[in-house]
């Protein structure tokens, strides 16, 4: 449990980490350059969007790696959709950019700058982060599922236990 625990406060440091690069480099692009704003930064936005609502969802659920929580409860659904989709948007910003890459491979001749790597890096980052979230996700909603299946039997055994005294 304290590995999950862990892995459960990693994704949210790295969550937020991602949220506030993503916020910082929107304003700079937005408001500093003043851009025209344009379809591909809907990807930003989402992000902002996503990440804010995920990170909400990481703190809510952090309980429910405790040993000492006996109920789980699904509750914020909106949050749980949330962090769906931020896991979403930031595994589809990470093939748009590792596509990206690939395609401008051929001009670099072989000879790869070191900020090009750096990007790489920092991509494939987001893409297991994106992964995790969605693992995260999908374990944890089968752990709720078992303990109410599991609480659904017990009171059925509980009924037929009542009825032989």
């Amino acid at each position: 449990m304290k590995l999950k625990k862990g892995i459960k406060i990693a994704l949210l440091i790295l969550s937020f980490l991602i949220v506030s690069f993503v916020s910082v480099v929107t304003y700079s692009i937005l408001v500093i350059e003043s851009a025209k704003f344009e379809y591909e930064m809907l990807f930003l936005v989402g992000i902002i969007l996503g990440g804010a609502l995920s990170i909400v969802y990481q703190i809510k659920t952090l309980r429910f790696y405790s040993l000492k929580t006996n109920t789980l409860e699904l509750t914020g659904k909106l949050f749980w959709i949330g962090n769906l989709f931020f896991s979403l948007i930031l595994f589809c910003f990470s093939l748009y950019f590792l596509y990206f890459i690939y395609i401008n491979f051929d001009n670099f001749k072989g000879d790869v700058p070191v900020n090009v790597i750096i990007a790489l890096v920092a991509v494939v980052v987001i893409l297991v982060v994106a992964v995790f979230l969605a693992i995260e996700i999908s374990v944890l909603y089968k752990r709720i599922l078992n303990q109410e299946a599991q609480n659904y039997i017990d009171s059925i055994d509980d009924i037929k236990g009542h009825q032989g005294e």
